[in-house]
């Protein structure tokens, strides 16, 4: 009788000391958070098989910040197994990007949270330049910030193209003006204006002709 006692505890705290680190079940369900999702279209994966759709929740009260997303995968993994949870497709207009527990063995953790982080897409602005041949040319984004100055380079060649450095970010407006115009010559912006799409801006023209003396 007190053998069977003395069994009937041992095998009591090797449960609870398997539950304690994760490993009381023989199947785990893996999920975790996705924050900063404006936009539907993320597509997660875990180990490129099973997969899940997470759909935006909308904003909190400051009609600013998006809801944090909760999500999980159908299929359940068995103790000891790897996972892997990596992003199968981006939402529209937005970047996601992982953020920690994203790789792991089922059963380690006793819950798990893949994380992955979501923010618009930032593209840059630029575009041609045609008759330049002064120094001095800058030009300026009123909307964001930042200038861009065109020089002659080593060879004694003025640039033909320009990109800022400064990137706008998605659906935000940029203008692009002429700030100084190069010595002896007038510069004129065409395309200048306009909202931030998903790609690159590169059809803004500026041309500059020598002033008549």
């Amino acid at each position: 009788m007190l053998k069977k006692s003395i069994l009937a505890l041992c095998a009591l705290t090797l449960a609870a000391g398997l539950s304690a680190c994760g490993g009381g079940t023989s199947s785990y369900t893996i999920g975790g958070t996705v924050t900063g999702l404006r936009f539907p279209g993320l597509v997660l994966t875990n180990n490129l098989s099973n997969e899940v759709a997470v759909a935006p929740a909308g904003l909190e009260a400051d009609n600013t910040t998006p809801k944090s997303v909760s999500y999980r995968f159908s299929e359940q993994l068995d103790y000891g197994k790897p996972y892997s949870v990596t992003i199968k497709t981006q939402p529209l207009h937005q970047q996601c990007v992982a953020a920690g527990g994203n790789a792991d063995t089922a059963g380690r953790l006793s819950v798990v949270d893949a994380i992955f982080v979501c923010s618009l897409v930032s593209n840059s602005i630029g575009g041609t330049v045609s008759g330049l041949a002064a120094d001095g040319l800058t030009l300026t984004n009123g909307s964001t910030g930042g200038t861009v100055t065109l020089a002659k380079d080593a060879a004694g060649a003025y640039p033909t193209t320009f990109t800022f450095t400064n990137p706008v970010t998605y659906d935000q407006t940029y203008g692009v003006t002429v700030l100084a115009n190069p010595a002896g010559q007038t510069c004129t912006v065409t395309n200048g204006v306009g909202t931030m799409g998903d790609n690159a801006v590169t059809n803004i023209a500026v041309s500059c002709v020598t002033n008549r003396t």
